[in-house]
């Protein structure tokens, strides 16, 4: 065996395997493991998964949610929400010939601070004129800005991904023109508040 390849293997050998643990909204289950020289290097690290995984409702195998490691404790990585998916397959299966789609997307702040780009999806039952759309949007966009700033993180996530969200728009919505679905399609975490409660003080790297 080479040299390199006697490096790279002495390599694996000295990274330790830490388990990925999915927030407390989420029953706070194993997400998975990954590997890492130093506790130091794993924050900001991503990991995918559908909520059909984490509450074992088929009906829910089609919404993707994303986390991203925080903090560590031990040979455990605590994780946040970083973001959810429709997937694609789901989102054509919505679309329809003669009608109208949609679409929304908004920054907005929770009350705790946090930042998050939102983007809804409404589905008309027939083809509406432009100016019914627009009102449409703006009704939207208005509506997740307004429950956002009066909800915490924890609240607008769990809102979002579990439907409360899509069936506030909905009702908002189709006084303007019948509506035949409204989903949250799609958002990702844009900035977590500087202060915020730490579980645990995450190890530093060394340099080099």
């Amino acid at each position: 065996m080479s040299s390199k390849g006697t490096a790279v293997k002495d390599k694996w050998k000295m990274k330790k395997w830490f388990t990925l643990i999915a927030p407390k909204m989420f029953g706070e289950v194993p997400l998975g493991s990954t590997p890492a020289s130093d506790s130091g290097y794993v924050p900001k690290r991503k990991v995918e998964t559908t909520l059909y995984d984490l509450t074992g409702d088929f009906s829910l195998v089609h919404i993707h949610v994303y986390f991203q490691a925080a903090t560590v404790n031990g040979d455990k990585v605590f994780t946040r929400f970083y973001g959810h998916e429709l997937s694609r397959d789901y989102t054509r299966s919505l679309i329809r010939r003669k009608s109208s789609k949609i679409n929304a997307i908004v920054d907005v702040t929770t009350k705790d601070g946090y930042q998050m780009r939102i983007k809804s999806l409404a589905l008309t039952t027939y083809k509406c004129h432009r100016s019914q759309m627009s009102e449409i949007r703006k009704i939207m966009a208005d509506l997740i800005v307004k429950e956002a700033s009066e909800m915490t993180f924890d609240d607008l996530v769990q809102a979002v991904v579990f439907g409360k969200m899509s069936n506030d728009l909905f009702e908002a919505s189709k006084k303007i023109y019948p509506l035949r679905k409204v989903e949250i399609e799609k958002t990702k975490l844009l900035k977590v508040p500087e202060k915020q409660p730490l579980l645990n003080e995450s190890v530093t790297p060394s340099s080099g």
